[in-house]
């Protein structure tokens, strides 16, 4: 917990605390756990707060600024739920090698459903919320995690197009098990730091139809699942597999899991190579509409991104560290060196020689302020 007084408050920060006014200490000005707006912090100033209590800790002194923390899209404990839901089922069916864990897998999928439920829910009541890289990074090997965030940005994605709720469940049901099949691949190859042989590599290729294979053998899901699963890594120009599907052939959830399928993979920390940065990842897909992607999907996509989260920090081509206070322009934001604390717009011609070069976990930056 932290404490900031009136002059830092800042949009997005997370209060720890009930706000209580000098004249009312029964009934509070906020609540805990309200994550600030404008409106709010202008509700805190009118009511004559000096000081309220945000999520942080105060060992977090060194920064010359208040900074809040950016909001995940989905709440901890439901990222943690879904986790921990999807490592058991992962778990469950990697060692049903003879069918004997088939009762176990279904009921790790009923409460994988309920997990879907509520990232749907999560995802559905905000639909001005945006999604970013600190909701998808994931610095290990585990496919759980990768299945989750690729669920979070299918989900989100459908959102986008309109889905209805029950399409969303299944976009989300859908995008959770889309690597299912992986768990019938040795670990070792899966996790190689080197390039794969063309053996290695025909093997990974198996996945989409290994993982069509258990679930139809168990009979979970329904048809447009399978469908989903299997389709994952066929291409908008037919050049994908298992089947070359092309265009509108393949299935529309399979289209929508190929693009966050492909980003959070390019995102993430791999053994054999660094985590792209997000503005890179986003080229990437970009460079990929009508050969890879669909242009429908990709335009959906790119609505629900958020690159630079307001509270992030980035080190800029100058080499010089900042916070991100205002995101207006996704590519360009405004942002406050954390040395000085100068405010300058990147979107401003008077700065588009400054680049960012990368986003700095908060840790990071503040290991460097102690080390100077």
């Amino acid at each position: 917990m932290r404490r900031v007084v009136a002059r830092d408050f800042q949009e997005g920060m997370l209060l720890e605390k009930d706000v209580y006014s000098q004249d009312d200490r029964i009934v509070p000005v906020l609540t805990k756990d309200a994550t600030l707006t404008p409106h709010m912090i202008e509700k805190l100033i009118e009511n004559g707060i000096e000081e309220i209590f945000i999520e942080g800790d105060e060992d977090e002194a060194p920064l010359p600024f208040s900074v809040p923390r950016p909001k995940p899209i989905i709440s901890p404990q439901v990222k943690l739920l879904a986790l921990n839901n999807l490592e058991e089922f992962f778990s469950v069916v990697h060692d049903d090698t003879d069918g004997s864990h088939s009762a176990a897998a279904i009921k790790a999928v009923k409460n994988l459903d309920a997990v879907v439920e509520q990232l749907v829910t999560s995802l559905s009541q905000d639909q001005k919320a945006l999604i970013h890289i600190e909701d998808l990074k994931s610095y290990d090997e585990y496919t759980y995690h990768h299945s989750l965030s690729v669920a979070v940005i299918s989900i989100a994605i459908a959102n986008t197009l309109g889905f209805s709720n029950d399409r969303l469940l299944l976009t989300g049901r859908t995008a959770i098990l889309h690597d299912i099949g992986k768990t019938s691949i040795p670990i070792d190859v899966i996790q190689k730091p080197g390039r794969l042989t063309d053996e290695e590599f025909a093997l990974i290729r198996t996945h989409s139809s290994e993982g069509y294979q258990y679930l139809t053998k168990y009979n979970i899901g329904d048809e447009a699942l399978w469908g989903g699963v299997v389709c994952h890594h066929e291409k908008y120009n037919g050049t994908g597999y298992p089947f070359g599907f092309k265009g509108e052939d393949i299935p529309l959830i399979s289209r929508i899991i190929s693009v966050a399928d492909v980003y959070d993979a390019l995102t993430s920390y791999r053994t054999y190579r660094k985590p792209m940065q997000p503005h890179e990842a986003v080229e990437y897909v970009m460079a990929g509409v009508d050969n890879d992607f669909d242009y429908d999907i990709v335009k959906a996509f790119l609505k629900k991104l958020e690159l630079y989260p307001v509270g992030s920090f980035v080190e800029l081509s100058n080499g010089r560290v900042a916070a991100v206070i205002s995101n207006a322009h996704a590519m360009r934001p405004r942002v406050r060196y954390i040395d000085s604390g100068e405010m300058l717009d990147l979107y401003n011609k008077r700065h588009f020689s400054l680049t960012i070069r990368c986003m700095l976990p908060r840790e990071e930056v503040l290991r460097r302020l102690k080390t100077g």
